[in-house]
């Protein structure tokens, strides 16, 4: 964890998402879907309510993947307070990649919510949202796993927009729009080079 955290409206955050951008000027919506395939931890709560959808995500899955939910994910449960349960297990990997990582790279919760008018983020886990932002004790960071892998992930400090406006999506789901809009507001003139 970084030691350059900065607390704005209550919300902490490492300093780099708030200075810093992407590679990709569009930064994670240009997704090549490479950091998918390592799968996810969720929440056990996230693992049933995607079970309780089993049958309208095997409508989607492809040759690549398995219908069988026993091996969707890994049930061990760890302690991890950065749950809502205090727990989390992990999505399996099944022909080197998430098992609902689909042949084209597409995440097949996702195409589930879409084609089935589910609604944004009804299935899709917390961390998979959040992506390439996570939170650890509380705190919003930027998550390097596919740092100089995948320029839709790859931070740069040169960038004329930071993560936090890059990734409106991921802050807007986990804070809400009201919330994300006044810590936008309260950003202003912080970074350090004057782009804000």
């Amino acid at each position: 964890m970084t030691e350059n955290i900065v607390e704005i409206i209550g919300v902490k955050m490492e300093d780099r998402i708030l200075k810093e951008g992407f590679v990709h000027p569009d930064g994670p919506v240009a997704c090549t879907s490479k950091c998918c395939r390592h799968g996810v931890y969720l929440d056990p709560g996230e693992r049933d309510r995607i079970l309780s959808h089993s049958k309208l995500i095997k409508k989607y899955i492809d040759d690549s993947q398995t219908g069988d939910v026993d091996r969707w994910f890994d049930n061990t449960e760890l302690e991890d307070n950065d749950f809502p349960s205090g727990k989390c297990v992990s999505t399996m990997i099944y022909n080197g990649k998430c098992a609902f990582l689909d042949s084209r790279g597409r995440c097949v919760l996702q195409v589930t919510e879409e084609e089935e008018n589910l609604g944004q983020f009804t299935l899709k886990p917390y961390y998979c949202v959040l992506f390439p932002i996570t939170k650890t004790n509380g705190i919003f960071e930027y998550d390097d796993l596919c740092e100089g892998e995948c320029d839709c992930c790859t931070a740069n400090p040169h960038s004329d927009r930071t993560m936090v406006e890059v990734c409106k999506i991921e802050f807007e789901y986990a804070l809400g729009k009201e919330k994300y809009n006044e810590m936008l507001l309260n950003l202003k003139g912080y970074r350090e080079d004057g782009k804000s």
